[in-house]
């Protein structure tokens, strides 16, 4: 199983850094990916071989235990998290999602979405683990 964390755009470093500690935590288990375009996710991401997550507004809002619920279900396939750039998605991308995921109704910037979704995927392997980290 893997998980992959993707978007389009590249993150600053100060972001990109912040990332880098969850991707560390996480010992192996996830690893993040910056795409040109949406032909390279076709490729690198079929939707045959992965399950795919899009964060979008218009998704669905879930807790950090619901969401680790639903990750722990689909562990046994490879997954991947697909955050846009600035310039949101092709709706093509949001119709072959297994999930369109929003992170809050608030906007974020795509560099703070991605963040914010890499610590949700660390939260969330926490719970699935049984640790005390997440505490609700």
């Amino acid at each position: 199983m893997k998980i992959c964390l993707a978007n389009f755009d590249k993150l600053s470093s100060s972001i990109d850094e912040e990332v880098l500690k969850y991707v560390k935590r996480l010992n192996g288990t996830v690893e993040t990916l910056t795409l040109k375009n949406i032909a390279a996710f076709e490729k690198k991401f079929p939707a045959d071989k992965f399950t795919r997550i899009v964060l979008s507004e218009e998704g669905t809002l879930f807790n950090t235990k619901q969401l680790a619920e639903w990750i722990n279900a689909k562990l046994s396939k490879n997954m991947v998290f697909l955050v846009g750039s600035a310039y949101g998605l092709e709706p093509e991308i949001k119709q072959s999602a297994d999930l369109l995921l929003s992170l809050s109704p608030l906007t974020f910037s795509h560099e703070h979405a991605f963040l914010l979704l890499t610590e949700q995927i660390y939260r969330c392997f926490m719970v699935i683990k049984g640790h005390p980290y997440h505490h609700k």
